[in-house]
């Protein structure tokens, strides 16, 4: 049995996995610390695109943090982006809404934890 402890940053992000595809330590947190920076504000657009119907925008915000969530090594984030991102693209408002109820707590966490990298 694998006792060991992991950290709340090593259960969102695969750190040591991005830092070793972008090649540099000092790149990767200066997109995790953008990242960080700008993610209240992303899904705050989101949320309003989704308010007001437009799956269009909708599906291009979440393409963006789907490839932010990526750089910085959230996985599971990423995945949940892919997730919205098809039902926008699919017109699927509803359950595009339902997705973003489920991601968003998720998505603030995440900011947590990239804002305490620094």
């Amino acid at each position: 049995m694998d006792n060991t402890v992991k950290t709340a940053q090593e259960l969102v992000l695969s750190r040591a996995q991005a830092v070793e595809r972008i090649g540099d330590e000092g790149i990767y947190l200066e997109i995790a610390h953008y990242f960080a920076g700008h993610l209240i504000a992303s899904l705050a657009d989101l949320r309003q695109a989704l308010n007001e119907g437009d799956t269009e925008s909708a599906a291009r915000l979440t393409h963006s943090l789907k490839g932010n969530c990526a750089m910085v090594g959230a996985e599971a984030m990423r995945e949940h982006c892919l997730c919205l991102e098809k039902l926008c693209r699919a017109d699927d408002l509803d359950a595009a809404r339902e997705q973003y109820a489920l991601m968003n707590p998720k998505m603030l966490a995440l900011q947590r934890v990239l804002a305490a990298l620094f």
